[in-house]
């Protein structure tokens, strides 16, 4: 009885593992399908040739999680075995009797873990713990489409506690610090291609948005409280100075004579 507790216990910690990998993979860029399937692959010691294979090896954070969920396999592989080995040598009865009732604790588990209520749960925490870790961005400038002038295309995930959960986005008004929400996918998965000003941000969507590298930084860590709202103004202030440098160099520039031609290049 003690080995197939042992076991139980094994199998959570392996699923907890592989969501905590999805979850990590999910914020440096990755879809939720792409970090699924690579941290179970990873987790199994499985190896694909695939796109998505080949975004995870180029990616340092995505590689050295990828290692780590590695590790965690190859561990939980030996500690199953010796387990299993183990339960055999004491059970008191039949081999094939301790094998089923390994079978049925793992499958009641694997049931009980996808369960609606209890993966929103398991999600939740893992989610708070991915988010504590310092060396993990949530924003990738290296994959992500880059502009010039410290302009960006990137992912931002609205975290719990944070300035932009709760508010729908005519009250965020984000253009006044030059962002633009392109798109919202919900943590159900859904995504709002088109977001409208009424539509209000959860926590746990991930939103693509388009503007200064400083200012999406400054949105990924704002707090919901007083703080976050003198960053938003600062923010909007510097904004506002940008634009009008850009409005002078542009005027500038549209009053500037053209060039002559050059004499010696002149055609005869």
């Amino acid at each position: 009885m003690e080995a197939i507790i042992v076991f139980g216990i094994i199998v959570l910690v392996a699923l907890t593992i592989v969501r905590t990998g999805t979850l990590a993979l999910q914020r440096t860029g990755l879809s939720r399908e792409a970090s699924s399937f690579q941290a179970q692959s990873a987790f199994m010691g499985v190896g694909f040739t695939t796109k998505e294979s080949e975004s995870v090896v180029n990616h340092p954070l995505r590689r050295r999680i990828v290692r780590l969920l590695m590790w965690g396999g190859y561990s939980g592989i030996a500690v199953s075995v010796s387990t299993i080995v183990g339960g055999i040598g004491s059970s008191e009865g039949s081999v094939m009797r301790f094998m089923g009732m390994l079978l049925i604790t793992s499958g009641v588990l694997l049931s009980l873990w996808q369960l609606p209520q209890v993966r929103a749960a398991s999600d939740r925490l893992i989610s708070r713990l991915v988010s504590s870790l310092p060396d993990l961005r949530v924003i990738d400038f290296e994959e992500l489409l880059e502009f010039d002038r410290g302009y960006t295309v990137a992912h931002l995930y609205v975290d719990r506690n944070r300035w932009m959960t709760a508010k729908s986005l005519r009250e965020l008004r984000l253009a006044d610090e030059g962002v633009l929400v392109l798109n919202i996918q919900r943590s159900s998965g859904a995504v709002i291609g088109t977001p409208e000003a009424k539509t209000v941000l959860e926590a746990g969507d991930r939103i693509l948005t388009y503007g200064r590298h400083e200012c999406l930084e400054s949105l990924r860590n704002r707090p919901a409280d007083p703080r976050g709202d003198e960053e938003r103004a600062r923010s909007v202030e510097e904004q506002k100075e940008l634009q009008a440098s850009e409005l002078a160099a542009e005027e500038k520039l549209a009053h500037t004579p053209p060039l002559a031609p050059d004499e010696d290049s002149a055609p005869d």
